[in-house]
């Protein structure tokens, strides 16, 4: 606990965490809002994937990218700059939305220039994390995760309120607030990040020795192999949840919120415990078990949809499940992201760093996937076949590919 006081007594430290904070909360609300906004000016289970779709889909296109140009000019610049580009999104959707009843084209571009935005968190505020660890880098990636699961539980809630209150609008109007403070806070501190020299040289050059840094090593190899199978085949069950709260269950908005907001409580749980409990020896063990058991909740969830008894009744067993996919999704996460920093060397992190968000960015397959499967089959079938592939693929990787053991793993 001591090492964690020491971070939490980092006022650097807790401005760029509280940050990722506040704006992980606009970063889920708005993602159920847009979703839950979709369906309703849709009805269309494919359409409301989309949005999460198209908010991944900038990790994959700028993610490496990012990772670059992270290593070559300020990191606090580029936190600003997108802050910027945000809170001026923001205030352009609420003005819309106060002056006329949105369209989908609307929404599908705030998801994307908000996927712009969550493209620069893991090789640019993450890594100013690690920066500002003081060499518990542990401490700080769990602690940071923590927050980020906190978020998934309040983001929602607060979503499914503020829109049910104040319209879409509103949503984009407290959106503007929140980003504007987060911009304030970060211009106003000192935080590490100046570029290296200009010598260092070629854009492709460092793009492409990331990526090879990644292939070179067995560990990271697992580490993004799994990453990748996590969203392709399990992540992407996140946007179903509208379409089950409202049109399998029936609920409004405020209780789609509620719902919703379940997962992030079990993976706000299992992210403390981690923070608190969980010690190196099994930082890999955790990381893939985890990933399992939250492709195997997954399954179940699709199960539990499909046995509706009721409203309260069916709302408290999506609830039960959807918290215990959030315990397992915290150990997923918190690993994710401490695997690839500890593997990294120092020089290389932004970048490895930026392909981990490449392999994020993966996500958009799965979501076009499960959205396909939803419109032709049903959200519960398409929430139970895509669990079961990835468990295949799971046990693709452990059959033939790398292993975080490996001969020669490590630097």
């Amino acid at each position: 606990m001591g090492a964690r006081s020491l971070l939490l007594g980092n006022p650097r430290f807790l401005v760029v965490w509280v940050v990722g904070g506040l704006t992980g909360i606009v970063r889920w609300l708005q993602l159920l809002v847009l979703g839950l906004y979709a369906f309703q000016i849709t009805g269309s289970p494919f359409l409301v994937s989309l949005v999460p779709m198209l908010w991944m889909l900038p990790l994959a296109l700028c993610g490496p990218f990012v990772g670059v140009v992270a290593d070559r000019v300020s990191r606090k610049a580029l936190l600003v700059g997108s802050l910027v580009l945000v809170l001026a999104v923001s205030i352009l959707l609420a003005l819309a939305a106060s002056a006329t009843a949105l369209g989908f084209g609307w929404v599908a571009a705030a998801s994307v220039l908000g996927g712009i935005f969550w493209a620069t968190d893991m090789p640019v505020r993450r890594r100013l994390l690690g920066d500002l660890a003081d060499g518990d880098l542990a401490a700080a990636m769990s602690l940071d995760s923590a927050t980020s699961n906190a978020t998934r539980m309040a983001g929602p809630v607060l979503g499914g309120v503020v829109l049910q209150v104040f319209g879409l609008s509103g949503v984009f109007l407290l959106s503007a607030g929140v980003f504007a403070a987060c911009l304030v806070a970060i211009a106003l501190t000192p935080v590490p990040g100046a570029a290296r020299p200009a010598r260092s040289a070629h854009f492709v050059r460092e793009l492409v020795s990331g990526i090879r840094f990644v292939a070179g090593d067995a560990r990271l190899r697992w580490v993004f192999s799994i990453t990748i199978v996590f969203n392709v085949f399990g992540f992407p069950f996140t946007s179903m949840i509208p379409v089950i709260g409202a049109g399998q269950l029936g609920l409004d908005p405020a209780m789609v919120g509620l719902l919703g907001s379940t997962e992030g409580i079990g993976a706000f749980i299992g992210a403390i415990a981690i923070a608190i409990a969980v010690r190196p020896r099994i930082f890999a063990p955790l990381y893939v078990w985890g990933t399992t058991a939250y492709l195997v909740l997954v399954g179940c969830l699709g199960v539990v949809s499909l046995l509706v008894a009721g409203p309260v009744l069916s709302f408290l067993a999506a609830a039960g499940m959807l918290l215990a996919i959030g315990l397992a999704g915290a150990c997923f996460s918190a690993m994710q992201s401490t695997l690839s920093y500890l593997n990294a060397r120092p020089e290389y992190r932004s970048r490895v760093l930026g392909v981990l968000t490449l392999c994020i960015g993966t996500g958009p397959i799965g979501f076009l996937h499960v959205g396909w499967l939803a419109e032709t089959f049903g959200a519960p079938v398409a929430l139970i076949v895509t669990a079961s592939e990835g468990l295949l693929a799971l046990l693709v990787l452990w059959t033939v590919g790398a292993k975080y053991d490996a001969p020669g793993s490590g630097r």
